[in-house]
């Protein structure tokens, strides 16, 4: 069964053959809207709630049913305390996950056990974020910048990227990437930050405990 956190103040989609959802993380809750009918709301509580509620070791959640929502037949809602992020774990795998961003939003590499990532940019341009190893990305943007990215057994990163030359009438202030790169002080993960609003698309890996 894959797992996929649910990142704090984001809205994610999923796209199932016969259904659709989307699901909204705003802590401590947590909405998975079906359609305009059909929705759960699933807040984080101690343990003083009332005994509807399911407990998860010193924390419990508690469930506001609206509409016809069935959601626990394509996945389930894993969140052990308030100190980590819920999880969504599948039984079956969506066609289709994805989320959007906003300009200054940042994707952090490694945090989700995700194969690869699709960013298509509101202005046509796209790029592809792949896996390529348990410390390594590739990536590949439409405008023809591409490279790679390693993490080393010291706990660096060596980059690699290639792009085009501009002609001498265009722009020079333009960048060819549309994202910054940074770590995280927390994770030594690589963050990326995006420069422009933008559809990213989600391909798990093939196993739940890929890297």
């Amino acid at each position: 069964m894959n797992r996929l956190p649910l990142l704090n103040d984001t809205t994610l989609h999923l796209r199932y053959p016969e259904r659709e959802f989307s699901v909204e993380y705003l802590n401590p809750i947590l909405r998975i809207v079906q359609d305009r009918e059909s929705r759960a709301t699933i807040r984080l509580k101690n343990q003083s709630v009332s005994y509807k509620a399911t407990i998860l070791g010193g924390f419990s959640t508690s469930e506001e049913l609206q509409g016809e929502i069935e959601y626990r037949k394509f996945f389930l809602v894993d969140w052990h305390d308030d100190h980590s992020l819920p999880e969504l774990l599948f039984h079956k795998r969506p066609q289709e996950i994805s989320r959007e961003y906003h300009k200054l939003q940042k994707i952090e590499l490694g945090l989700e056990r995700v194969g690869s990532y699709h960013v298509a940019y509101k202005d046509g341009v796209t790029a592809d974020f792949t896996h390529t190893g348990p410390e390594a990305w590739d990536f590949h943007f439409s405008t023809g910048f591409h490279g790679s990215v390693l993490k080393e057994p010291d706990g660096s990163h060596t980059i690699r990227f290639k792009g085009l030359r501009l002609d001498a009438e265009e722009d020079g202030y333009d960048s060819e990437s549309k994202f910054i790169i940074t770590r995280s002080k927390y994770s030594n993960n690589l963050i990326l930050i995006l420069q422009e609003d933008a559809t990213v698309h989600l391909r798990l890996n093939s196993t739940a405990d890929s890297g």
